[in-house]
């Protein structure tokens, strides 16, 4: 997942994405926003303190980032397939993160999946 290039805007992008996800139950628990860091420190090489900077920046920006839907269609303009796929793959670990995968989390992953073009043959087992 290192081995490919993610701009800024790609980052930030699937980082509003996973906070939009963690949010979806109206609750944001740590367990959430620890797995949210991890995966950045993971698909980003970033040590755990740039992981939790892009993540801020995120929760930032996802107060204003619009609907999910248009979010993920700019997310499928933005990267390849694989970094698309990768990004569903990360929504469904964060929706996991507290135990309990919940219908708003499970429709958020579903919808982001639809919009981003990526097909269900490449969708991880939810």
């Amino acid at each position: 997942m290192t081995d490919q290039t993610w701009t800024k805007d790609a980052q930030q992008a699937m980082g509003v994405l996973l906070v939009r996800l963690a949010k979806a139950d109206a609750h944001y628990a740590q367990a959430e926003i620890a797995r949210i860091d991890r995966l950045f420190a993971r698909h980003y090489d970033m040590n755990p303190i740039e992981a939790a900077q892009l993540r801020a920046t995120c929760e930032t920006l996802e107060k204003t980032a619009g609907e999910t839907d248009a979010l993920a269609g700019q997310v499928r303009n933005l990267m390849t397939l694989d970094q698309r796929t990768s990004i569903v793959t990360a929504l469904w670990q964060v929706s996991l993160a507290d135990g309990v995968v919940r219908n708003e989390e499970a429709d958020l992953v579903a919808r982001v999946a639809e919009a981003a073009d990526v097909p269900k043959s490449e969708l991880p087992a939810g």
